[in-house]
């Protein structure tokens, strides 16, 4: 699901979620605003959580057949 992510919210959700890197620390190294980073943060999660419900309905409906 990660892979599927857009470039930029994918950069920004490994850096921050799964290396443990500062919105700050990238900030400082992208050049571009902590917002900014925090919204391609908060879409990039808000796409997995979509992508996770759909496999768990899935999950759901194989385990009712």
């Amino acid at each position: 699901a990660v892979d599927n992510l857009p470039d930029p919210q994918k950069k920004v959700f490994i850096f921050q979620a799964i290396e443990g890197r500062s919105f700050k620390e990238l900030a400082d190294e992208s050049g571009e605003s902590i917002n900014t980073l925090l919204a391609r943060k908060r879409y990039a999660v808000r796409a997995l959580r979509k992508r996770l419900e759909e496999f768990r309905t899935l999950l759901m409906e194989l385990q009712l057949n």
